[in-house]
């Protein structure tokens, strides 16, 4: 829906409607809604026209009649409702008259065609070519846009057409490769780039004179545009939030929006706990389980590895789960690495053992500890405090799996790289959605019925679990390669008169997940705590109104070899993709603003949400979510193949806010993603 198509606050919003047709098909659309099919494989209809009914609650794709006319094989077709265009292979362009063109059922016949000419042949080599009333306009290969005028004279029977000559609009446009017209005065383009966050760029103009009204309408619209224009513009009533069907109904009883509360805050404790289970779910009893700190050789490149220190063991009771306190008196390295990270231990814990039939399993969790010994904390104020102990992260059910991988595991190739799941979300314009895939391959991706247990044609998942450990056991770490990639941590959205900001202010605040390799494929789970000073302010400020785009923040990220060895034996072998620091590539930004998130905003997304979610903002006034964890960005970041997601902790320093306009005809609803706004709602939207 393009609403306020000649104005420069205008919205281009996905109604939430879709259609299927045969991928053989080609489609063009006509004036009043109405949608022409060509098929290449109905030979009883090889053309078939629909009536969009979406607007009045019906289907995208009405039935409106079916035509014996086979237009397969041409080159284009365009419409101005009354009139069809069809170019043929040797650059005929007939034209055919539809009868009843508001509603698409009337007869088509040829009419006349239209004689060769330089102004026939210049719409032919055309990119785009498009029609408005009498109006055919086209853009060409150099960013070109000219119009020129069809007339029809004679008499029915015998009608001569004309084209006018062509008047040009504008000249060097870069990158368009589309555009339309919403009706009359007004053009839109579509401009493509290399970069999934800004390509898919609408931008709006107007004619007579051609003048820009909005660079970046929104971003993220991929394949053929094939527009409805109207027969007028109007200028919508600037009192009215955008809908798409039936108005919306005012709601009086929403609360205001407050900042959530929550008595149950997580409190700082040197007590951590999980639990393992075998591949069934079943409990993993009698396991040795080793807890080390994970941060304090994190830059570790050395050809020998090092030691990731000990902070103590435990042992998996009949139900799989395990706790440990850690020392009262943590070694200097170990509390220097806390601090450094504001006061979370990024730990892990690992055990190893055999199953029943001499398969080697591992099962590794990382956890994210908040001691109350920390420097960082005991310095903070209470709100900080707060913010810091929100970065707790145990209690985990990890699942133990084969122990297969070798000790030679390489870096994918591109080649491979770019056919990973992880490589598919990183190159959509539209962000994919809020689930991490658990199992992925850095080399392609892996079948839908997946199963990790699977070993020499036996599923062990349910095989009995033995410990394999003995005597003084290390954990090594090698560091093996690191890339910096720009990572999501954060969104905000602004729909009707209002402003978006996403802050991200001197400090890293966000929880990564940490992938894990112990048999040939990557599993995701657990995460990694990401909390120290950066220096520098980044986000956006006031965006909008109709603007919501995620932002991300340079992290460098490291895959690790790591080896359990007792007595000089290796007892297992794995690797790990983490989060490192905050890291600004040479010559590159501190933040960028990444891919457009607007289709969470809007009536339909409103409608479709929980009531209790809701709630208004007051105008003149603004609301921010400054406390507790955002919600979890899956797909946040792809390392070589291997997508992971991060969670935010909001605090003073990390803030999704929005600023309330002034107008007074409604007020401006958000409702939380994961709640209440007032409760935990991880991230809210607009409308």
């Amino acid at each position: 829906m393009d609403w306020g198509s000649k104005a420069s606050e205008s919205s281009f919003f996905d109604t939430q409607l879709t259609a299927q047709i045969p991928g053989t098909s080609k489609l063009f659309t006509a004036p009043g809604g109405v949608i022409y099919e060509i098929s290449a494989s109905d030979r009883d209809a090889p053309l078939k026209a629909y009536k969009d009914n979406t607007a009045t609650g019906g289907a995208l794709l009405t039935p409106a009649k079916t035509y014996k006319l086979d237009w397969s094989s041409a080159k284009r077709v365009w419409s101005n409702g009354k009139r069809i265009f069809v170019s043929t292979a040797d650059d005929t362009v007939n034209v055919f008259e539809q009868t009843a063109p508001a509603t698409g059922d009337g007869a088509i016949s040829l009419v006349t065609t239209l004689p060769r000419s330089n102004r026939l042949t210049e719409i032919l080599s055309a990119e785009d070519v498009w029609m408005i009333g009498s109006v055919i306009y086209t853009l060409s290969t150099d960013g070109t846009i000219a119009h020129r005028t069809y007339l029809e004279t004679g008499d029915p029977g015998a009608i001569k057409p004309t084209l006018g000559a062509s008047v040009t609009d504008t000249t060097g446009l870069s990158g368009v490769l589309q555009a339309w017209s919403p009706g009359p005065g007004a053009i839109n383009t579509l401009t493509l780039t290399d970069d999934p966050d800004t390509t898919g760029r609408i931008s709006k103009y107007t004619t007579g004179p051609f003048a820009g009204l909005n660079d970046e309408v929104t971003v993220g619209v991929i394949g053929d545009v094939m527009a409805d224009p109207a027969a007028c513009l109007a200028d919508p009533d600037p009192g009215i939030p955008p809908y798409f069907g039936t108005p919306p109904a005012p709601e009086d009883d929403l609360p205001t929006a407050q900042e959530p509360s929550d008595p149950s805050e997580q409190q700082p404790s040197n007590t951590v706990t999980g639990k393992f289970t075998l591949g069934n779910g079943q409990p993993a009893a009698g396991l040795q389980v080793t807890v080390t700190a994970a941060d304090v050789v994190a830059g570790s490149d050395s050809a020998s590895g090092a030691a990731e220190p000990v902070l103590g063991t435990a042992t998996t009771t009949a139900d799989g789960t395990w706790s440990l306190t850690l020392p009262s008196a943590l070694p200097t390295a170990v509390r220097t690495a806390m601090d450094d990270n504001r006061g979370a231990l990024n730990l892990n814990a690992t055990t190893i053992g055999t199953t029943s039939s001499g398969v080697p399993v591992l099962g590794v969790d990382a956890l994210v500890a908040v001691p109350p010994q920390s420097t960082t904390l005991r310095s903070a104020s209470g709100e900080e405090t707060a913010a810091i102990a929100e970065a707790i992260d145990d209690g985990h059910s990890v699942p133990i799996l084969p122990n297969t991988v070798n000790d030679a595991v390489t870096d994918p190739t591109p080649e491979q790289e770019k056919s990973t799941l992880a490589a598919q979300a990183e190159a959509d314009p539209k962000a994919t959605g809020d689930t991490t895939p658990t199992w992925q391959s850095d080399r392609g991706t892996l079948a839908a019925d997946y199963n990790p247990y699977l070993t020499g044609g036996k599923d062990i998942s349910a095989e009995t679990v033995t410990p394999r450990a003995s005597g003084t056991c290390d954990t090594l770490r090698f560091k093996k390669s690191s890339k910096i990639k720009y990572t999501v941590v954060g969104e905000a959205h602004a729909f009707w008169d209002v402003k978006a900001s996403f802050e991200y202010d001197s400090t890293m605040n966000s929880s990564v997940d940490i992938a894990v390799n112990s048999n040939g494929d990557w599993k995701v789970g657990g995460s990694k705590q990401v909390s120290h000073e950066t220096g520098v302010s980044t986000g956006y400020v006031n965006k909008g109104p109709y603007y919501a785009r995620q932002y991300k923040v340079p992290v460098e990220y490291i895959k690790y070899k790591h080896q359990r060895i007792c007595s000089g034996t290796v007892r297992a072998t794995w690797y790990t993709i983490e989060a490192g620091r905050y890291k600004v590539p040479s010559g590159g930004s501190v933040g960028k603003i990444g891919k457009n998130v607007s289709s969470k905003d809007g009536l339909t997304p409103y409608r479709n949400s929980p009531k209790r979610n809701r709630a208004k903002v007051e105008r003149g006034t603004y609301f921010q979510l400054a406390s507790k964890k955002s919600a979890k960005f899956g797909n946040a970041v792809n390392f070589m193949g291997v997508a992971l997601g991060v969670t935010t902790g909001y605090d003073k320093n990390h803030k999704q806010k929005i600023a309330a306009g002034t107008r007074t005809n409604a007020s401006h609803q958000i409702w939380g993603k994961n709640g209440p706004v007032s409760d935990k709602p991880g991230v809210f939207y607009s409308y």
